[in-house]
């Protein structure tokens, strides 16, 4: 049997999309021993594969059928899959186009939810029968638990709540740290730009703002590791990855939640600024650099960020995804957790 991670061709630095490599990975080398596999699927490309971040993955190709009549387009997938040896798994923004489908063929598959505010697009009635006819949902938050039981009463006992992992040897405090200010100007480029407007004749000179842009995963935990502030711009996101990374990078983390990041957003490490409140953003930020500046030295709260690293760490999402293989029926051999 292949489970089969349907995924979208983006080539900027995506965390949803690293989430689904990295698991994909993880299965496909679980089920080795197991007697199936694992694959991404760039459905409608040829040559498409993500470069900012190492992975071993196999990427497969296929290409769907156009759908002359009604929306979303290149969405027919009538002979792609096989029911008697593959299953898929959907991300939520694609259940609309491809989970009647599938249930329609008898394919086994799931979705997977990074964003439950991404579970509203389409015609109701589609969502429904997508949801109601999927083996499991998997789930990336509790907030994002929340929203699809909210959405679509009576799959409650489908729901399963995973977690991904980051790299505590890349993503930790073991680096000098220097006065500098991260932020990521794609996540709400408009509300970022007008936080630096106003920081623009208010940040001492000593210090200096960096942004995250065109990096790779590398690079990133290279910056993320001398910065000591990491300002976040989340907006409506299941459990966003930048701000941990940069947490357990030793950063102090200032910004919006997206209400998914709620979960670990521990008072240690991350200070909330209500969503819009741009003008208090900027000035928690002054805030917390005069804080550091009086400071005799930049305390990195280890014990916390240690206890982060515990919870998305390679060993939980490796007991989620032999959970998800159980409920999917491919653990047939019985490995532990």
């Amino acid at each position: 049997m292949e489970l089969i991670f349907l995924c979208p061709a983006i080539k900027k630095a995506i965390g949803g999309v690293k989430v689904i490599y990295r698991q994909a990975e993880l299965i496909h080398k679980m089920g080795q021993s197991l007697g199936f596999s694992a694959a991404v699927m760039h459905p409608n490309t040829w040559f498409f594969r993500v470069s900012w971040f190492d992975s071993q993955v196999p990427v497969k190709r296929a290409f769907f059928k156009l759908r002359w009549m009604g929306k979303p387009s290149f969405s027919n997938v009538a002979g792609v899959f096989d029911a008697r040896h593959q299953m898929v798994v959907i991300p939520e923004l694609w259940a609309r186009k491809y989970g009647t489908q599938l249930a329609a063929m008898g394919v086994s598959y799931a979705i997977y939810v990074q964003n439950g505010y991404y579970i509203t697009k389409g015609r109701p009635e589609d969502l429904d029968r997508a949801y109601q006819s999927a083996k499991c949902i998997l789930t990336i938050s509790e907030d994002a638990s929340r929203c699809v039981a909210l959405a679509f009463p009576g799959v409650q006992k489908k729901i399963l709540r995973v977690h991904y992992s980051v790299d505590a040897k890349r993503f930790w405090p073991d680096t000098a740290k220097e006065n500098i200010i991260t932020y990521m100007p794609r996540k709400l480029a408009d509300h970022s730009s007008k936080v630096l407007f106003f920081l623009r004749h208010q940040l001492p000179a000593h210090w200096r703002i960096v942004p995250i842009d065109g990096l790779n995963e590398v690079q990133v935990a290279s910056l993320l590791k001398r910065s000591k502030i990491f300002m976040a711009f989340s907006h409506f996101e299941g459990c966003p990855l930048p701000p941990l990374e940069a947490a357990l990078s030793g950063n102090q983390v200032i910004g919006y939640t997206g209400q998914g990041a709620k979960e670990y957003w521990r008072p240690e490490i991350f200070e909330e600024v209500a969503s819009g409140d741009v003008a208090g953003f900027a000035q928690r930020v002054l805030a917390k650099v005069k804080a550091i500046d009086q400071a005799e030295q930049f305390d990195v709260p280890l014990g916390t960020i240690r206890e982060l690293a515990d919870t998305y760490s390679e060993a939980q999402e490796r007991k989620d995804m032999l959970a998800f293989l159980n409920v999917m029926g491919l653990n047939t051999n019985g490995m532990a957790t």
